[in-house]
């Protein structure tokens, strides 16, 4: 991460109310002396000043926080201790690392605030990191992994959302995990107490919300109880906890009685004895997080005193209609609004700036043997090495990628080509398909399988792409048919936002449609390319080898330029053959004139391509000239684009030298062999 986006990251930060640290590069060591004031100013010193070279990381002061450090190495253990904190504390963010099962959960300290406590034993160490203290946030750890957070991070939600802890309530959840570790336990260990979920600002739950959140948490407890093997008991446990989840975040019902209630359910039902008490308390927890991210608007204190039984009892009937695979009409429904002033703005995260957006939904489209799948391969093996994107950025850390595809092998074709980009395969997945209740394999249908996917993502510690390949294979009904495509591709939008991870879907261009714009070339439906927040495009030229790739539409950046590319096969180990693609130059103007260029359909530009002809023979009639200079004299005083003087550069076959000593390009007209 450079120095712009270092800076921009801990203002953020400290909007949501944390005090940014400046950290030391892949250390946890905090960047000069009396950080702990510096960081107490407002704003803190780590936001006010330029962010130094050597200090990239980026840590946050523990003041009123409760930053939970578990140093265990055993998986089962880390998650018994992680399910501990959540009974005895309630739900929290975790910061992660991809090289380690270590983690760090995020509460807000009540009633006092520790300097540290720690318990250690024969099999790890947790500390309670507090007051005067920091953790780092962000940045890389000193043996070389990224930290992430998989469940939401400081800098997209409020230092008033996470949920609070006494020192009570801290004491009675060491003592409960020190035999866990073999440590000696605390002093005067207290029952375990019921955590309170902090209310968003400004929020006033009344004896409503709180007689509503009541009623809709005995409806899917029942709803639950009485599920069998077979009827999607980990599906709706999931929906269930996400649906309660709201509830918890706007402040309506805690979320020890959520968590206990749908665990208890589960147990009744069979999923504990089928998926075992850690999976079942990670769907929970999951789902709970996610919605706590998602808080349901409160109901308006100004309602009259009335009977409310009737609409809580519509209230819960229509959020059952709405998760009902058949929905039927509702009748009278209300609006709801939401105020301007209680609307968090955010900016958009992207993995590539510009064209990679994170939580959005992205074509790629172009015609058969672009290599669509290879340019994919090639920003996955970008994303896992942490490596550079094709414009000379650096990507923003390294992540995860999952790829599914219902048309390439994963032996003999996806992992070579990822091979041959130097993808890091311990950072990157293929869905190889599923598994029901009954252990009976099946199919990925990216249709109907994205709850599942949810929870793989979960277990893995998050993701920051998805490629399913082709999109298509998403579309349960027609493809041409717009309510289809939509209904469809929604599940994706939604998983794309929630898991806070780009999706990258592949598709084609429908025959016959050179020349148009370029975003309504997509087969299938206009709703693919509505759906979608960016839609890149790639095209082949006919008898070369060269290609291009574009932005046809971008809903959050520009949408003109792109790249040209070529596909260059290798030789790996054993005879196996691959591809790769190789970047070259930047292309200026709209993605439907660059696309023109190399597929010959010139359209508005033809009546200006005999101009660039005249032009460019008249300029190079007495000796070479540079490239640059030509195109602007060109632009500006003939009114010929860059792509049309290039297509008229290879109608007249003008030569490009490449001169060393300037690092500039020299075009001359084609040597014939004839005397002047």
């Amino acid at each position: 991460m450079n120095a712009i986006a270092v800076q921009a990251l801990r203002s953020r930060i400290w909007q949501n109310g944390f005090r940014p640290v400046a950290v030391k590069s892949d250390s946890k060591v905090p960047s000069g002396k009396g950080w702990t004031d510096r960081a107490r100013m407002n704003p803190p010193d780590a936001v006010g000043s330029w962010p130094e070279a050597s200090a990239l990381s980026t840590g946050i002061l523990g003041d009123g926080l409760l930053a939970l450090d578990i140093d265990v190495d055993n998986a089962p253990l880390v998650s018994q201790i992680v399910s501990a904190a959540w009974h005895y504390l309630g739900s929290a963010p975790s910061r992660t690392r991809a090289d380690s099962l270590r983690c760090l959960l995020l509460y807000r300290a009540v009633e006092g605030e520790p300097s540290k406590r720690s318990i250690g034993g024969q099999l790890g160490k947790v500390e309670a990191l507090g007051k005067g203290q920091q953790f780092v946030a962000f940045g890389t750890h000193e043996q070389g992994a990224a930290y992430a957070w998989p469940q939401g991070s400081p800098e997209n939600f409020s230092r008033d959302a996470l949920t609070p802890v006494s020192q009570d309530a801290l004491t009675a959840f060491l003592a409960a995990i020190a035999p866990m570790i073999e440590a000696e336990a605390p002093a005067q260990p207290v029952p375990p107490p019921v955590a309170v979920q902090s209310l968003p600002l400004g929020a006033l739950v009344t004896y409503r919300d709180r007689e509503y959140a009541a009623m809709a948490f005995q409806d899917e407890v029942n709803r639950l109880t009485v599920l069998k093997q077979g009827d999607g008991r980990n599906a709706a446990l999931n929906r269930a906890s996400h649906s309660l989840g709201t509830l918890v975040g706007n402040g309506s019902i805690d979320v020890s009685t959520v968590a206990h209630g749908l665990f208890a359910a589960s147990i009744a039902n069979g999923h504990v004895d089928k998926h075992g008490e850690a999976q079942t308390r990670a769907t929970i927890e999951s789902g709970i997080n996610a919605g706590i991210m998602k808080p349901r608007a409160l109901i308006s204190a100004e309602v009259p005193d009335i009977d409310l039984g009737p609409m809580i009892a519509n209230g819960i009937a229509a959020y059952k209609r709405k998760r009902s695979a058949i929905q039927q009409p509702t009748g009278k429904r209300s609006v709801t609004v939401l105020q301007g002033a209680n609307i968090v703005e955010k900016p958009v995260h992207w993995l590539w700036e510009g064209y990679l957006p994170s939580g959005k939904l992205t074509l790629l489209a172009g015609a058969g043997g672009t290599g669509k799948s290879t340019i994919a391969f090639n920003l996955a093996a970008t994303i896992t090495n942490g490596g550079t994107w094709p414009d000379g950025t650096r990507c923003n850390g390294a992540g995860n990628v999952l790829i599914f595809s219902a048309e390439d092998d994963s032996a003999d074709t996806i992992k070579p080509r990822l091979m041959a980009v130097g993808a890091n395969e311990r950072r990157y997945g293929v869905i190889a398909g599923t598994v029901d209740e009954n252990n009976v394999p099946d199919s990925f249908d990216a249709a109907r399988d994205m709850d599942g996917l949810r929870e793989a993502v979960s277990r893995i510690g998050g993701i920051s792409l998805l490629i399913i390949d082709p999109i298509v294979t998403a579309v349960t009904g027609d493809m041409h048919k717009a309510n289809d495509v939509r209904r469809s591709l929604q599940a994706i939008v939604d998983f794309a936002a929630e898991c806070n991870c780009a999706v990258l879907g592949i598709t084609h261009f429908a025959k016959g449609t050179a020349g148009r714009n370029s975003a309504e070339r997509v087969i299938g439906s206009q709703a693919f390319a509505a759906l979608a927040r960016m839609v890149l495009v790639a095209a082949k030229e006919e008898e070369s080898d060269r290609r291009v790739f574009t932005r046809a539409k971008s809903n959050n950046s520009i949408d003109t330029g792109g790249y040209s590319y070529t596909i260059e096969a290798l030789t790996l180990n054993h005879g196996i053959v691959a591809t790769r693609v190789v970047w070259g130059e930047a292309l200026e103007g709209s993605s439907r004139s660059i696309l023109a260029e190399v597929e010959g359909e010139v359209d508005d530009e033809t009546s200006q391509l005999g101009i660039a002809k005249q032009f460019l023979t008249r300029q190079l009639a007495n000796g070479p000239a540079p490239s640059k200079e030509l195109m602007e004299h060109a632009r500006e005083g003939h009114g010929v684009s860059t792509n049309t003087l290039r297509r008229a550069q290879k109608d007249l076959g003008v030569v490009a030298t490449k001169v060393a000593f300037s690092g500039g390009w020299m075009w001359s007209l084609p040597f014939t062999g004839k005397p002047a």
